[in-house]
């Protein structure tokens, strides 16, 4: 019977590297929507593309993008609404903040190898 090198324990942990590739693609872009905002759509796709390739660590990463994306938009959407009664004026910066904080937490754990604590959260 022939085995490889590579012990049990970690051959569990292996990964494919584009999945992993593409979540760091998709923090970027997510980070780049400041300037460019149509990215985090383009973002979202390639991670329901991408959710179910990766193991323990990558899966609560394109959770996390996933989610962020989807709260993002009512965040974003409810700010942008109450603008027409001027309070959106000072709630849009703080989604913006919430948003960047949100995108480097998650790229910091993912430099890590670390899974996102509470993937399921609505803050950061």
């Amino acid at each position: 019977m022939m085995t490889n090198n590579i012990p049990a324990s970690n051959q569990d942990e292996s990964e494919d590297p584009i999945t992993r590739k593409v979540a760091y693609g998709i923090y970027i872009a997510n980070l780049a929507s400041i300037v460019l905002p149509m990215l985090p759509i383009l973002g979202v796709i390639f991670a329901y593309i991408f959710e179910n390739d990766g193991k323990a660590v990558l899966k609560s990463h394109y959770d996390y993008l996933i989610r962020s994306f989807w709260i993002g938009i009512l965040y974003f959407g409810i700010s942008g609404l109450l603008v027409l009664i001027l309070i959106g004026f000072a709630l849009l910066p703080i989604c913006v903040i919430w948003w960047l904080i949100r995108m480097a937490k998650g790229l910091k754990s993912l430099m890590r190898n670390q899974p996102i604590a509470n993937p399921k959260t609505w803050l950061f």
